[in-house]
């Protein structure tokens, strides 16, 4: 997929090329229903500069990368009609039905950013880890402490890891090859998550990144990205 294809070779981007794949990720599904003229405006930039960016992610050409991004539009489940239904007879002036209409959004739009395959994989790592760690800091912190709780109703050895319980690094250092941290981390980004990431990696632990652009500091070295939307008002 595309995203995943920007994440591994964003590092050896040039400064243009990082701007285009920041913009391109924002525009979301829309962009595989452009033609590289249309892009190439959107962008502000040429054709030749956006078939270049393509190649670097390993693409033939523009054409390539626009199929990769139909093919994983084909590839996601689609939204609960039923539920979008029921929501759309709701009045105008109805409070809490234009809150769930939001939360249902922004349920659908993280349902698309992420593929079977990504989530397969999240759901194998974690039944096979010997224990499972968990950090967030900011304003994931809340995030972190939800998932620690949900998860140890459903398997042991899970723990929550934060500089109150002593250094961070001295927890870390107990995790390795059979083990698996979870970060997330959404703006503003905390280095705290990008250091427990860090440390895990050095000790050749698991390592999993919920965030919401496989370009962000803990998108671009995480095992595997989870993507979601910062919860909009």
């Amino acid at each position: 997929m595309l995203a995943s294809r920007i994440q591994k070779h964003f590092p050896s981007l040039t400064g243009q090329q990082k701007k285009i794949a920041g913009q391109i990720l924002s525009l979301g599904h829309e962009a595989a229903f452009f033609t590289i003229s249309r892009l190439a405006r959107q962008f502000k930039t040429s054709e030749s500069t956006i078939v270049r960016f393509a190649r670097a992610l390993g693409y033939k050409g523009y054409p390539d990368m626009q199929k990769d991004l139909q093919d994983g539009i084909r590839q996601k489940l689609s939204p609960p009609e039923a539920f979008q239904h029921s929501m759309a007879k709701v009045k105008e002036a109805d409070l809490y039905s234009k809150i769930f209409e939001k939360d249902l959004e922004n349920l659908t739009k993280t349902r698309e950013l992420n593929s079977n395959q990504a989530i397969d994989r999240v759901v194998q790592e974690i039944i096979r880890a010997r224990k499972v760690g968990i950090t967030g800091f900011r304003s994931s912190h809340p995030l972190a402490n939800l998932l620690y709780l949900l998860l140890g109703q459903v398997r042991e050895n899970c723990e929550l890891l934060e500089f109150s319980l002593g250094s961070l690094p001295n927890q870390i250092i107990h995790y390795g090859p059979e083990d698996l941290l979870i970060a997330i981390s959404l703006p503003r980004y905390s280095r705290q998550t990008l250091a427990s990431l860090q440390y895990a990696k050095k000790n050749r632990c698991r390592t999993i990144g919920v965030t919401d652009s496989p370009i962000s500091p803990i998108g671009q070295i995480a095992d595997i990205v989870l993507l979601g939307v910062k919860k909009s008002n």
